[in-house]
């Protein structure tokens, strides 16, 4: 199944700490490294990307649009938040997006619409492991493999997890 990763730019930014040390030196920096190691990211799965921002220095009268090597990116309008279009774009197509934020009424508001929703530190975290080839099969499947645990029916994973690990293993 295709689907598009819809990323809040600033709440990742913030939440992954070389991203928001580069942010704090220099504003418009952070994204553009950001941008940058999704373009890295996007090289090795393809998924199509949507990163939304804040509106720059309050935003503009209209919505912003912009691609940056093959990077759709966002910017949101006076009285508008980056929340708002990611809700928008979600509620247009349910269950064809992934969106990365830390913001839990977000969040809940992508599952209502069937669509995935992982943590920014988790989502980074994944990629850095990823690129590093670090990444462990019990990481993807969120279960444990040591030994001493219960076997049966309780190591059967939710329908919540089962549909998290079907985006988690795309990532």
């Amino acid at each position: 199944m295709a689907f598009e990763i819809i990323i809040d730019g600033y709440n990742l930014i913030r939440r992954f700490p070389p991203l928001s040390r580069v942010e704090a030196r220099d504003f418009s920096r952070g994204r553009e490294v950001l941008l940058e190691w999704l373009t890295e990211y996007r090289r090795q799965k393809p998924h199509p990307i949507t990163v939304v921002f804040d509106g720059v220095r309050g935003g503009g009268f209209s919505e912003e649009r912009d691609f940056f090597k093959g990077i759709k990116v966002l910017y949101s309008q006076v009285g508008q938040t980056a929340d708002d279009i990611i809700k928008r774009l979600v509620s247009k197509a349910p269950g064809n997006f992934l969106v990365v934020t830390s913001d839990v009424e977000l969040g809940f508001f992508c599952r209502s619409r069937s669509a995935g929703w992982i943590p920014s530190e988790e989502f980074a975290q994944r990629i850095q492991k990823k690129s590093r080839g670090q990444e462990r099969e019990e990481d993807q499947e969120g279960i444990s493999s040591r030994p001493g645990k219960k076997k049966g029916l309780s190591r059967r994973p939710s329908k919540q997890k089962k549909s998290e690990k079907m985006y988690w293993e795309k990532i």
